[in-house]
C-alpha cells in the first residue's frame, strides 16, 4: 500500500494505516476480521450450549437466539433427522406461528408440504441432499439460478406467505446427520448472501454435537419407554442426585463383582468420566463419549453439564451399545435380505445408483438388481413410492404424534403402543 506521503507502507491483513502528520496509528477496520472474530466466538459459545444437555425446544430456541447474532433472519424452522435415513423425525415451527406466518390451524398442512417437498417430488435444497454436501448449506435463488419459482416449495409455501428468501443447512457430525433447519426473510428483505452461507456453514458442526447431547437426554428423560438409556445426576461430590431405572441395571453390571449388591457407590468409570468433564467442560476437544466393557456387553457413557445447575454437578447417560433402529429393519416384514435393507435405507438418503454401487463397493448392474427386487417386495414402482411406502406408513404417523426419539436419532421401536 503507498500511502499520500509517497513511501510504502505494508498492508496488514484486518487492519488499515491512518496516517496523520504526528505519525501513523493502526487501527482495526476490516468488517472481514472483525466478522470473522465474532462467528469464532459464536462457535466456541454453541460448544458450551450443547454441552448442557437442554430439552430440544428449549435447544432449538437458545440456537435461534445466537444465529441471530450473525445471520439476520425473520423466521426459522428447526429439524431432528434420523441419522440412518436422513427422514424427518421432528420439527419445531413455532417460529412460523408466533411471527404470524401460519396459524395452528394450518401449520399441519404446511408441515406435509414440505415433507412432499422432501421425499416425495423433485426439488431442491432438500435436508437429505445437503447433508450428502461438503457444505451442507444452500441458498435457494443461488441453487436454482435466480428463479426460485422453479421449486414448488417456493411456489405453494414460501413465496405465498411473504417469506420468499431461503437458506438450509443441515447439521452434519462425524458423517451423520443429526438434524436441519429452514431459515427465511420476508419480501421486504434482500435476499440471502454467500456470506450468510458461508457464516452458517462454520457453526453447523457445533449445532450437530449439541442436537447430538440433546438427543441422549432427552432420550434418559423417558425412563419409561422401552430402548431409554439410564440417566445419573452427580453432585459436586459425587453424590448420587437422580437416578432413572434404567440406570440401575446398567450401573450394577459395571460395578466390580466383589462390591455388594446393595452398594450404590458410583463405579470408578463414572466417577472419572465426571472428574474430567469438570476439569475439561470448555475443552471442545474433549473426547466426546466412553466405552465400558461388562460381563453383559458394551455400556457407553456420554456426560454432559446440565443447564442451570450449580457448580459441579454432572449428569451422564448411559446406554447399552445399540441395535440399528431404522426404516431398513422394519422392510424386514416385506421379507427383503439385509443387502436390500442397506439398499433401501441409501435410497432413503437420495443417493443414486453409482453412489450406492460406490459405497457398496458393488456394481451398477448388481444395485440395479437389488432395487428391482425391493420394489417387486414392496408393492412398487418408483423410488419415491418405496420412500413415501415406508415413511408414511412408518415415519409420518410417529411424527405426527411426536413420537420419542433414542439417543441415536430414530423413533423409539414400537413407540405408538407405548402411548
Amino acid at each position: 500500500m503507498r500511502s499520500c506521503l509517497g513511501f510504502s507502507i505494508p498492508r496488514l491483513r484486518g487492519y488499515c494505516v491512518r496516517i496523520t502528520w504526528s505519525g501513523f496509528t493502526l487501527g482495526y477496520s476490516s468488517r472481514m476480521g472483525a466478522g470473522r472474530w465474532q462467528v469464532d466466538q459464536l462457535v466456541e459459545d454453541l460448544i458450551l450450549l450443547g454441552q448442557r444437555g437442554l430439552p430440544r425446544a428449549e435447544y432449538f430456541g437458545e440456537v435461534a437466539g445466537r444465529l441471530r447474532r450473525v445471520v439476520d433472519c425473520d423466521v426459522t424452522c428447526w429439524h431432528t433427522l434420523d441419522p440412518q435415513t436422513r427422514l424427518v423425525t421432528s420439527d419445531a415451527a413455532q417460529e412460523l406461528i408466533d411471527a404470524g406466518v401460519f396459524t395452528p390451524e394450518n401449520i399441519s398442512d404446511a408441515g406435509a408440504s414440505i415433507l412432499a417437498s422432501e421425499y416425495f417430488i423433485n426439488d431442491v435444497n432438500r435436508f437429505a441432499g445437503l447433508a450428502a454436501r461438503r457444505v451442507p448449506v444452500g441458498i435457494l435463488s443461488q441453487v436454482t439460478n435466480g428463479k426460485p419459482e422453479c421449486s414448488a416449495r417456493y411456489r405453494d409455501l414460501l413465496a405465498p406467505r411473504g417469506i420468499p428468501f431461503e437458506l438450509r443447512a443441515a447439521f452434519v457430525s462425524r458423517g451423520r446427520c443429526w438434524g436441519a433447519v429452514h431459515i427465511a426473510r420476508r419480501d421486504d428483505k434482500p435476499d440471502f448472501t454467500a456470506e450468510d452461507a458461508n457464516v452458517l456453514a462454520r457453526i453447523t458442526g457445533a449445532i450437530a454435537e449439541g442436537l447430538r447431547t440433546t438427543l441422549r437426554l432427552d432420550a434418559a428423560r423417558h425412563p419409561g419407554e422401552r430402548a431409554a438409556p439410564g440417566l445419573v445426576v452427580l453432585g459436586a461430590n459425587n453424590d448420587v442426585e437422580l437416578i432413572t431405572p434404567p440406570a440401575h441395571e446398567m450401573l450394577a453390571a459395571m460395578r466390580n463383582p466383589s462390591q455388594a449388591a446393595i452398594d450404590e457407590t458410583p463405579p470408578q468409570a463414572l466417577l472419572a468420566l465426571a472428574a474430567f468433564t469438570r476439569r475439561n467442560s470448555e475443552d471442545p476437544e474433549r473426547p466426546d463419549a466412553i466405552a465400558v466393557p461388562t460381563p453383559s456387553g458394551w455400556i457407553t457413557l456420554h456426560a454432559s453439564l446440565p443447564a442451570g445447575g450449580p457448580v459441579g454437578k454432572v449428569a451422564i447417560v448411559l446406554e447399552r451399545t445399540p441395535s440399528p433402529q431404522s426404516t431398513a429393519i422394519r422392510l424386514e416384514a416385506h421379507g427383503v435380505t439385509p443387502r436390500e435393507r442397506e439398499i433401501a435405507t441409501l435410497l432413503a438418503q437420495g443417493l443414486t445408483n453409482p453412489e450406492i454401487a460406490t459405497r457398496l463397493v458393488l456394481s451398477p448392474y448388481t444395485v440395479q438388481d437389488h432395487i428391482k427386487s425391493l420394489f417387486e417386495k414392496t408393492g412398487v414402482s418408483s423410488r419415491r413410492e418405496l420412500v413415501a411406502r415406508v415413511f408414511l406408513d412408518e415415519y409420518l404417523p410417529q411424527l405426527a404424534q411426536g413420537a420419542p426419539l433414542t439417543s441415536t436419532g430414530s423413533f423409539i421401536q414400537g413407540a405408538s403402543e407405548l402411548e
